[in-house]
């Protein structure tokens, strides 16, 4: 159902604009319509035009004197009867009226003396063949056309209006009152139509102007949970959407700030952690060879067996953190391409298995009906490979560890678990395993473990292949891994991409 919000800022002021100018126009021209309307289709002697009494006659009068010069101008022979009918007009306001042709009365009012009328208008006309004169004394007309030679005399005794005056009648009072009234209701309409569209057209302009401020104001103090809910879609309310959109850029980017500025403090605590152990053992060993502890020639063999060890520890750790950092930037390239999982695994589980059974990890890998292609850089997919299987033995508490590789395939991505059955992880730690330095012992004691970087580059790399990767607890006890990756169909698809 559309709503007077809905339509746009723009036509809603051209409708208000449209409606006060059209509103008044329209009572007027009805007005105005019924009056012209009542005086064309009325008679110069009906009932409309004697309203006003002081002007009804005078204007019949002079209507009718008119029409009797109009017609006593007309050529060719007389008809009376066709100026019977304005004498009767005149004779009804008390008008006594003659027609003479040819020094022949054509047409007189009953009952009037010729001599007499014709005398009374002579001695009003001063001699001059045309008067029409009316004042005190009454009405006087002549007219004599030069033409056809008609004459035509009237004359009564109405007083001149304009000095007298008539009482008014009912009808006048009447009308009076009704043209009052409908002049005041026309103003009211016109004064609560002006208010009422003005107050409409406040309401929606104004109020979503008031939540716009109050939005702003609410971010200037830093405040960017304030939602601004604005119903409207029109203009304002598209511009109110978009600043809300704003706002939650800001927030997110904020967000993503805090959370930049959480990751590069732990990201800088954890590398002087890291750091610091290897350096530490490697000045204690340096220094007990240095002071003379280790005095036999097996000692200091040991000695520096251990220094070469942390030194080993601490490449690899400048190693990890260097990889990170140029993913965290972009700046490895991925060779990527087509490759079926289901057969790079089958090869990898028939080189490695012996290998890393004698370390104590069991794999068990059952491959799947179909190829589940996916486009993969080899070598990057390698190390994640690498890294999953070292962390569950580095992490085992038993004698041996058993992994499943289960690889599956939906119709747009290529699930692959690696599900172990060692200790596990908490569940409250499991969302944070992907980050930088995280590791599950707080203390952070045994940097031989692990880095905390490890799984950090995974989802680096996986991020780069347009896949995703979580952590879930195995059913039954220990951690499983799930990798999803982009489907490709056919077979010989090869993509080629720098990242």
């Amino acid at each position: 159902m559309l709503h007077l919000s809905d339509i746009s800022l723009r036509r809603r002021l051209l409708m208000a604009n449209f409606t006060m100018v059209f509103v008044p126009i329209f009572i007027l021209s009805v007005l105005g319509f019924l009056l012209i309307s009542g005086l064309r289709f009325s008679s110069p002697h009906n009932d409309l035009a004697g309203l006003w009494p002081e002007k009804g006659p005078a204007l019949s009068i002079q209507y009718t004197v008119s029409s009797l010069r109009v017609k006593a101008e007309r050529p060719g022979p007389l008809k009376v009867k066709d100026m019977r009918e304005d004498c009767r007009v005149l004779e009804d306001l008390g008008i006594a009226t003659a027609i003479i042709r040819n020094d022949q009365v054509a047409y007189i009012t009953p009952g009037i003396d010729f001599p007499a009328l014709a005398d009374a208008v002579l001695r009003k006309a001063n001699g001059q063949p045309t008067v029409m004169t009316w004042d005190g004394d009454g009405f006087f007309f002549r007219y004599t056309s030069p033409r056809s030679g008609t004459t035509v005399i009237a004359a009564g005794h109405i007083p001149f209006i304009a000095k007298t005056g008539i009482r008014e009648g009912i009808a006048k009072s009447v009308l009076q009152t009704i043209l009052t009234f409908i002049v005041i209701t026309a103003s009211v309409i016109i004064i609560a139509c002006g208010l009422i569209l003005s107050r409409l057209l406040s309401r929606q302009i104004l109020t979503p102007l008031a939540a716009l401020r109050q939005a702003a104001s609410e971010i200037e103090k830093g405040n960017l949970d304030y939602a601004l809910q604005v119903p409207s879609r029109d203009e304002l309310g598209r511009t109110c959407a978009a600043f809300d959109r704003m706002r939650r850029q800001l927030k997110a980017s904020r967000e993503a700030q805090e959370k930049y500025e959480q990751n590069r403090k732990e990201l800088i605590a954890g590398i002087s952690h890291d750091l610091s152990t290897p350096l530490t053992l490697l000045k204690g060993y340096a220094s007990g060879i240095l002071v003379g502890i280790a005095k036999t020639a097996e000692k200091r063999h040991h000695y520096v067996e251990l220094i070469y060890q942390n030194a080993c520890t601490l490449e690899k750790l400048v190693d990890r953190l260097f990889l990170f950092s140029k993913l965290d930037l972009g700046q490895v390239s991925f060779a990527m391409e087509t490759v079926s999982l289901r057969d790079y695994f089958t090869d990898f589980v028939a080189e490695n298995k012996q290998r890393l059974a004698e370390r104590g990890l069991i794999l068990h890998y059952a491959a799947p009906s179909g190829p589940a292609r996916a486009a993969i850089d080899r070598m990057q997919f390698q190390r994640i490979v690498d890294n999953l299987l070292e962390n569950s033995l580095k992490y085992k508490e038993k004698g041996t560890v058993a992994m499943d590789i289960v690889l599956r395939e939906t119709p747009e991505s290529v699930v692959l678990t690696f599900a172990d059955d060692g200790p596990g992880v908490p569940t409250a730690d499991l969302p944070r395993l992907f980050d930088s330095f995280y590791r599950t012992d707080a203390a952070r004691t045994d940097v031989k473990k692990g880095s905390g970087l490890g799984l950090a580059i995974v989802r680096q790399i996986i991020a780069a292949l347009h896949g995703s990767i979580r952590a879930a607890e195995t059913p039954g006890g220990g951690l499983s891994i799930i990798i999803t990756l982009p489907r490709i169909e056919g077979k010989n698809h090869e993509t080629n991409l720098n990242h």
